[in-house]
């Protein structure tokens, strides 16, 4: 209590005064600072300081930052890079956050009593470097041991697990917690204690003040990202590197547990390798271990539902690793990241599940902030007298089980656009080659952000404000600064605070790189499973790509319109929404403008793929492409769904075959049976019948054109 006392009054002097902290020469380093050597002079604070020699002030920092648990920070290295403002970042992040953990004091064990090859209790203390309850695993010699109980003299346990052999051990052996997250308790972060400034990745006063806190209190990142081994598709063991680089070709000196500040700890050292105990990034390349959280905070409100894994309820899962396409041996491959899919047990399910309950708002209410509730479910949408909710559910719902397999959590962050979510599965950038330094381009995941934070402020703060990210464009009334007229999609940055105020947008491979670690992923995954406004704000944001693609003109506007068609306000030239009509032919023409938008938008009109198939299906029919589009009838509809499915692909041929190609292995519990036949006979299918498409556009703001 004392101790607190004197930390508020710290505190309370920082703030009426100014924070010190006497770390690193109450210098405010930054990217591109450096300690002395001999072929340049210090650099700190952004500038030159030739008459500083000797100082360490950036080495400290990244061994600091590791030591705290942000590995992303290179390791002695004594250049401030962008790996370093990344780590800082991370550790401003998680130092604003009202819940922290500790390190155990102790850190480690010894065996009190020495033990015999077949004897199955562990005498060792203190018992304060043990968590309280079983089951749990330490290494004593390279023997690893599971810890099942606690006995009225020791622990019991069984001998020789994971594949080790059990042995006789001498009094004072050293006992190891193999679970880098089992070292941790949690505990709560006072408001003296909390970094309460924008996140910057600068070491200002503030972030100073606040490390000097947490190096004295022995305060850890409190998430914690493990990769498991399984057995029966469930965490057996956590994954063992063999290779010294951990996995990373790029960076070989990052571990994957837990830095001290002068030694290597590498979650646990096992004989041929390393425990992989707290990754946040490429630490683990492998292919064949599952990654799950630790989280010991409350930064996300977690319903009541069966865990995971029922024998390590305290697992999220993550997902795991995917290297995009097939590079030659010992050369790195050009994109790779994380992914998320329920085929492999890495969703919730059904919580993550699109279905409209969780997507469309609650009857009676616009969506608009502060809403909440349970949507319709599919026997409401099915039952209600308005047909356009449930027409654009299915056509949304059908894209997003090819975009993302028809679950919320399901992410991928392997390839090019760093990372995709959402029904259309929104990409945060992408990058025009994989160097560190080459361009990205903007991208429709921050424009999505955009419109969160202009409808629902508190979702936005909740999924990514909080967290230091924010979004170059503002969307304003209805978006019109970030909609790309040529192909009719919303774009924009994501942005980050700058030192002294405004926000800089993201624009190189080595910044949006962040977005394809494990704790950024986790983030995205449990504000899309936890976070209600973020998920409804989807819906709208579906329907108006549909909407934009609809109203899209035929023709550009020089030269005579194709075709005139009827409207409220008199004779006007034909849109695409008045060409493709039915549910099957919007929802293809929807998937096709999201994996390639130009093939069916281009210049602000249908584009050339669109154009090509309906000359394709005239060539086929004529007769039913006679008069105009609005005298056309089920034999056009039919034609134009054709060339399409032709000319597709596989994904197109997916969405063509809604619901009838999902997997099973997905887990989906969508009650499609309860859809009518179609009136074709093909089942319960998108329609396609001519004109079944009904838009739902309530709620939606006005067009930008």
């Amino acid at each position: 209590m004392l101790e607190d006392l004197d930390q508020m009054l710290a505190w309370l002097l920082a703030a009426l005064i100014r924070p010190t902290s006497g770390l690193y020469g109450e210098y405010d380093l930054r990217p591109g600072d450096r300690d002395p050597a001999p072929e340049a002079p210090a650099r700190y604070g952004g500038q030159e300081r030739p008459e500083l020699t000797g100082t360490t002030h950036v080495r400290d920092l990244h061994r600091d930052l590791r030591e705290l648990g942000f590995l992303l920070a290179p390791a002695d290295a004594t250049t401030f890079t962008t790996a370093t403002w990344l780590a800082v970042m991370e550790f401003q992040r998680y130092a604003s956050l009202p819940d922290s953990a500790t390190e155990r004091e102790p850190g480690r064990a010894t065996l009190t009593e020495g033990m015999a090859a077949d004897s199955p209790v562990l005498k060792a203390g203190p018992r304060s470097a043990f968590p309280a309850a079983p089951p749990f695993r330490v290494c004593v010699d390279g023997e690893v041991l599971e810890v099942g109980g606690v006995t009225a003299d020791g622990f019991g346990v069984t001998r020789g697990v994971q594949d080790t052999v059990a042995a006789a051990h001498a009094a004072g052996a050293e006992v190891e917690l193999i679970r880098w997250s089992d070292r941790l308790v949690p505990v709560p972060a006072r408001f003296y204690e909390r970094y309460a400034e924008p996140i910057t990745g600068v070491v200002n006063p503030w972030t100073r003040f606040v490390l000097r806190r947490w190096k004295q209190r022995r305060r850890r990142c409190p998430i914690v990202v493990e990769a498991w081994d399984l057995r029966d598709n469930q965490p057996d063991r956590l994954h063992r590197m063999t290779d010294g680089r951990a996995g990373n070709a790029e960076a070989s000196n990052i571990e994957a547990g837990n830095a001290g500040a002068n030694d290597v700890e590498a979650g646990s050292v096992e004989a041929g390798g390393v425990w992989a105990g707290n990754v946040w990034g490429r630490e683990v390349t492998a292919n064949g271990p599952r990654f799950y959280v630790r989280d010991l905070t409350r930064t996300w409100p977690r319903p009541a539902r069966p865990p995971v894994a029922p024998a390590h309820p305290e697992l999220d899962v993550a997902g795991d690793w995917r290297v995009l396409g097939t590079p030659p041996p010992d050369v790195p491959p050009d994109w790779q990241g994380p992914r998320s899919w329920p085929e492999f047990g890495h969703t919730w399910r059904p919580e993550g599940e699109m279905l409209p309950e969780h997507l469309l708002p609650a009857p009676g209410h616009d969506g608009s902030e502060g809403g909440g509730g349970r949507g319709p479910t599919l026997r409401e949408l099915l039952d209600a007298a308005d047909r356009a909710p449930l027409s654009t559910y299915k056509v949304v719902r059908a894209v997003s089980e090819v975009e993302a397999v028809g679950y919320f959590d399901g992410l991928n962050a392997y390839d090019r656009a760093f990372v995709s979510l959402g029904p259309c599965h929104w990409t945060a950038g992408l990058a025009a080659g994989p160097a560190p330094g080459a361009a990205v381009g903007e991208a429709e995941l921050p424009g999505f952000l955009a419109y969160l934070k202009a409808t629902d402020r508190v979702a936005f703060a909740e999924a990514v404000g909080r967290f230091g990210i924010d979004v170059a464009l503002a969307w304003g009334a209805n978006g019109a600064a970030l909609f790309d007229e040529n192909q009719r999609k919303y774009t924009s940055r994501p942005a980050v605070p700058q030192e002294g105020g405004g926000r800089r947008p993201l624009a190189t491979v080595e910044e949006y790189d962040m977005f394809r670690g494990w704790h950024w992923f986790y983030r995205f995954q449990m504000a899309a499973r936890t976070v209600d406004g973020f998920r409804r704000a989807m819906w709208p944001m579906a329907r108006l790509r549909i909407r934009d693609i609809g109203e899209t003109p035929w023709d550009a506007p020089a030269g005579p319109p194709t075709w005139t068609v009827p409207s409220p306000d008199g004779p006007r030239p034909a849109r695409v929404k008045e060409v493709v009509t039915s549910e099957r032919g919007m929802a293809l023409v929807y998937r096709w403008h999201i994996r390639a938008p130009a093939n069916m938008v281009s210049g602000g009109r249908a584009g050339p793929v669109l154009r090509g198939v309906h000359e394709a299906a005239v060539k086929e029919d004529p007769a039913a492409f006679a008069g105009t589009p609005d005298t056309w009838g089920d034999a056009a509809e039919r034609a134009l769904v054709a060339e399409l499915r032709k000319q597709g692909g596989g994904s197109i041929e997916e969405v063509h075959e809604w619901p009838r190609l999902a997997s099973r292995r997905r887990g989906f519990t969508l009650p499609v049976e309860l859809l009518p036949e179609a009136s074709d006979g093909g089942g319960r299918r998108l329609a396609v019948a001519r004109g079944s498409f009904e838009l739902d556009t309530s709620g939606l703001p006005f067009p930008p054109l």
